[in-house]
This record gives C-alpha cells, sequence and structure tokens, in this order.
C-alpha cells in the first residue's frame, strides 16, 4: 500500500529536489519515488512551472523512475501468468517510452486492419492462398514494411508507432502480422532465425506451454517479412544457415513461442539503446528480460 502524503507537504518535498545537497536530494527522490503514479500530475505540473534546467532534469528523471516502477510491476505479473500473448507484451514494451498508451487504442488498430483482410477473405482457399490475400492486403494494399536497417529509430519497437508509421523492426512487424492473422484464425507463428525473424504457417494452433521442441511436423510453408511475405522452404532455410556457416538446428526450422518473440523484441531495442550509449534504459530493459525467462 503506498504511503499517503498531504498536498502541502508533497509540494515541499518537489522543492527540496532542487536541493544541493546530494544526500537531501537522494532521501526526497527515494520517498517520492515510493510515491507512486498518483504524483505524476504533480511533478508534471512543477516541471511547467520552473525554468531551472537541473530542476527540470531531475523531476524527469523521477518521473521516468517512477513510471517505469509501474511498468516492472505490471510486466512481472504479464510473465508469471506465464501466458505470454503477443498484444499484451507489445503493449507493456510500448509503455516503456509511452506509458500512457491504453490496449483499447491499439485492438481498435487492429480490428481496422482485420476488417480489411476480412472483405477480401475466404476460408476455403488454400493456405498458400489465404496468405496471399493476407499478404497484398498488409504488405501491399496498408504498406506495411521493415524498416531500413541502417534507419531505425525508436518508434520501429512500439507497437502503437509502428501501427501509425506502417513501418518497425522485423520483429514488430513480424509480431503484428501474427496477430493479424490469428484473427482470421490463421496459425501463424514467428521463426527465430540466426540474424533473421520469419514467419510460419503452421497446420494447427500450438500451445507452447506443454514443452514442445521439435514442431517441425507442424509447418506447412515459411513467409518472409522482410519481402512482403515472400513465401520460402526449408532447402532455403538450410542454404541460408549454410553460407553464414550455422549448424542447421531443429528450431531453426520451427515456429518459436510468443514469449521468444517478446523477448526478442526487448533484446533488440536494448541492443538499440546500447548503441545509443544510453546506459539508463539499457539497464532498465535487461531488468525486463529478465523477467521474461
Amino acid at each position: 500500500m503506498k504511503p499517503k502524503v498531504e498536498r502541502k507537504e508533497l509540494a515541499a518535498m518537489i522543492h527540496l529536489l532542487d536541493d544541493s545537497d546530494v544526500e537531501v536530494y537522494n532521501h526526497v527522490f527515494e520517498k517520492l519515488t515510493n510515491l507512486g503514479l498518483e504524483i505524476i500530475p504533480e511533478l508534471e505540473n512543477a516541471w511547467s512551472d520552473t525554468y531551472d534546467n537541473t530542476m527540470q532534469e531531475r523531476l524527469e528523471e523521477l518521473i521516468h523512475k517512477i513510471q517505469f516502477q509501474s511498468l516492472y510491476k505490471d510486466f512481472e505479473v504479464y510473465a508469471q501468468e506465464g501466458k505470454f500473448d503477443l498484444l499484451t507484451g507489445a503493449v507493456l514494451i510500448a509503455r516503456f517510452a509511452y506509458p500512457d498508451l491504453k490496449m483499447e487504442l491499439i485492438q481498435e488498430e487492429l480490428m481496422k486492419i482485420k476488417r480489411e483482410v476480412w472483405l477480401e477473405f475466404n476460408y476455403n482457399l488454400t493456405p498458400l492462398e489465404q496468405i496471399s490475400i493476407l499478404n497484398q492486403v498488409f504488405f501491399t494494399n496498408l504498406g506495411f514494411d521493415v524498416s531500413n536497417p541502417n534507419e531505425i529509430n525508436e518508434g520501429d519497437f512500439f507497437i502503437n508507432k509502428t501501427l501509425e508509421s506502417k513501418n518497425g523492426h522485423p520483429v514488430l512487424i513480424g509480431l503484428i502480422y501474427c496477430l493479424v492473422a490469428r484473427k482470421v484464425d490463421l496459425p501463424i507463428y514467428g521463426l527465430n532465425l540466426p540474424n533473421h525473424f520469419a514467419l510460419v504457417f503452421c497446420k494447427n494452433e500450438i500451445d507452447f506451454s506443454q514443452g514442445v521442441e521439435d514442431l517441425r511436423k507442424d509447418v506447412i510453408f515459411y513467409m518472409n517479412p522482410h519481402s512482403k511475405g515472400t513465401i520460402f522452404t526449408k532447402n532455403e532455410i538450410e542454404d541460408y544457415l549454410s553460407k553464414i556457416e550455422s549448424e542447421p538446428k531443429p528450431a531453426y526450422f520451427s515456429p518459436c513461442s510468443d514469449k521468444r518473440v517478446i523477448k526478442l523484441v526487448l533484446k533488440s531495442l536494448m541492443t538499440y539503446y546500447l548503441e545509443k550509449n544510453d546506459e539508463i534504459r539499457t539497464k532498465e530493459l535487461s531488468l525486463l528480460i529478465g523477467l521474461v525467462l
């Protein structure tokens, strides 16, 4: 249970964030952090009311710390439940940068895409024909595409920004593709190849909680989100692995779990911040990754 604090006392503590005594500052910072999300509006008002850069930076740091603590707790619950559904995981990851993001907003955007697919869809078609329709709507009509690897930006890892821009990191584009496909009952999962994320069309839905390992028998065909969902084969995977001198492990031919996809997004995002020398966000993402074991 969060400790209660009177408004005057809260204002006094916020004022002490400007104290030059490091010990006082650290004590007040910790105390304010423990008060949780409820004090965010007061902190934002304090930020607006000051023109002192140091004070603004301290307030920004405090707000971020409180929001991350809340996100960590929600991620902890998500991980403990063990379901690792893609949508919840993607929204939690997006809250890392957009803490006020609502699940309902993302659900509405996904439903819009589903309706576009539904207008063209026919369950009497073969899997190849169904995927041809999904690819046409998703990649061509709506314009979703993998971002240029030399132009990756922060938003490419967050589902809200990727749905808005139609461009994203390969794993995010694959994740959204899976979400849309499953809304029209197509069992599509991720394929985690070395340095390459692809997709798998399976015969049936897969229950990864049963500890399955070799799922090659469940695969109908593979798809490449890097080239508008182009179909490729087991032989092409073997050729790719041979070129990069990688051992052809069973996992490279089998669908990976949604848990694995969420972990891949987190790791890719952490790599992005690591390359930007952002030590704080790199450390925070490392903590989140530690929950997805």
